[in-house]
Order: C-alpha cells, then sequence, then structure tokens
C-alpha cells in the first residue's frame, strides 16, 4: 500500500488513493496512511459471526469513498 501511495504521487499516476482498510486495528498501514492525509478504516473479522457479514460490512467501508477502481 505504501509503494502505491509513493507511486501515485511521484510517478504522477492518474489515480490517489483516498482510503486505506485495515481487519487488523494496529496495522502499520494504518499508521502511515494517517500520517500522509489519507483516510482510513477498520473492518475486524472478529468482529462478525460469518465471512459473509464481513465481506458485506468491508463493501459498506470501501462504497463510502465511492471509488472508481477496486
Amino acid at each position: 500500500m505504501q509503494a502505491i501511495v509513493q507511486a501515485c504521487r511521484v510517478e504522477r499516476w492518474d489515480a490517489e488513493v483516498v482510503g486505506v482498510i485495515s481487519n487488523v486495528p494496529e496495522a502499520e498501514g494504518l499508521a502511515f496512511a494517517l500520517t500522509q492525509g489519507i483516510a482510513t478504516d477498520v473492518v475486524d473479522h472478529k468482529s462478525f459471526a460469518s465471512r459473509d457479514e464481513f465481506d458485506r460490512a468491508l463493501a459498506r467501508a470501501i462504497d463510502k469513498w465511492a471509488p472508481d477502481a477496486l
């Protein structure tokens, strides 16, 4: 994720990372994203009774940033 963020900026890709999601609240990528001014979210898979419930919550988290690419 860090390499993608940096490449977007340094190589001037026609793209921008606007959000980072992790299922691990302590993930280093979340801290990095925050230092770069990128929004973050955590969807902890342990909080859900099934994979299907987790997948739906993850999709909602992604959709809130209205990405045009995944």
